[in-house]
Formats: structure tokens, C-alpha cells, sequence
């Protein structure tokens, strides 16, 4: 993509501005969300995220439908994180943009890379964050596959 910023995903700062005054940056402690689970840090997201946390992933088997897979607390988190750092290479983020909306931080952004079976894979992804009490109670992750398909 032409033009696109490559980020470090654990320095990645939403925008302000635009036209919605109603919305505007994310908290402080999402910074150390995104520090802690792209370092697997299981005391860091202990630190930011609530007893009851969950990540609802954007795969899954039939079984695990609608929310996908899902990793409860720090532990499983920092376990999923781990897996991805381990089995993916080259990840590259673009045009990150985060937004707070009340309860709600709202990401989107593309990433790239490499998976575990050595495909290449790009998407565009969007994250959803709940907040409660200043901590992050819910990540919920869609993706939609950029790779070629066929025409609609």
C-alpha cells in the first residue's frame, strides 16, 4: 500500500481530530494494554485488564461460533500473544487509528506478515474494547481477509 505507515504496534497511537467531537484518544493504561500483550506480560495485563477479561478471537471452530476462540484472562492472553510471536513473522501494522467513544476504544488498522504455515496474509482488522472501572473488561477482533477473491 502506497503511502502507508508501518508501526510498532506497541508505540501505535490513535489520531485525534476529524469531525465527531464526541470522540477522542484512548486512555493512558491502553498504551500498557498493548505494551504488555505484545510482550506476552502476563503481570502487565493483570495490572490493566479486569478479573473477569475476555478476547474473543476473529477465528475459531464451529463449536466456538459466534465469538471464535476465546482467551480468558492475563494467562491465556499472554498464551495467545506468545503462540502469534513465536508462529508469525514480519508483521507490519498500517494506518492505525484508535478512538474512545464512551466505554468503548474502537482500533482499526491493516496488518501483514507471515502465518505459522508460511502463508502471507494481509487484512484489515478492527478491535473493540470494552472498558469498566479504568481497566479493559472485552477485546473483540474482526477481520476481513484482503487476499484475492473472487469479484461480487
Amino acid at each position: 500500500m502506497a503511502g502507508a505507515s508501518v508501526v510498532d504496534p506497541e508505540l501505535a497511537v490513535g489520531v485525534d481530530g476529524g469531525e465527531d467531537q464526541n470522540m477522542s484518544l484512548p486512555p493512558n493504561y491502553f498504551q500498557d494494554f498493548k505494551k504488555a500483550l505484545f510482550r506476552g506480560d502476563i503481570e502487565g495485563l493483570a495490572a490493566v485488564v479486569t478479573d473477569d477479561f475476555v478476547w474473543e478471537q476473529h477465528h475459531g471452530t464451529a463449536d466456538e461460533l459466534p465469538a471464535g476462540h476465546v482467551c480468558r484472562g492475563p494467562e491465556e492472553t499472554a498464551a495467545e500473544s506468545k503462540r502469534r510471536s513465536e508462529e508469525w513473522s514480519d508483521l507490519q501494522y498500517h494506518d492505525v487509528d484508535e478512538r474512545l467513544a464512551g466505554d468503548l476504544i474502537v482500533q482499526t488498522f491493516e496488518v501483514s506478515g507471515v502465518d505459522g504455515r508460511g502463508d502471507q496474509f494481509r487484512v484489515r482488522a478492527v478491535d473493540l474494547y470494552r472498558l469498566r472501572d479504568g481497566k479493559i473488561a472485552a477485546k473483540q477482533t474482526f477481520w476481513k481477509q484482503l487476499s484475492p477473491g473472487p469479484a461480487c
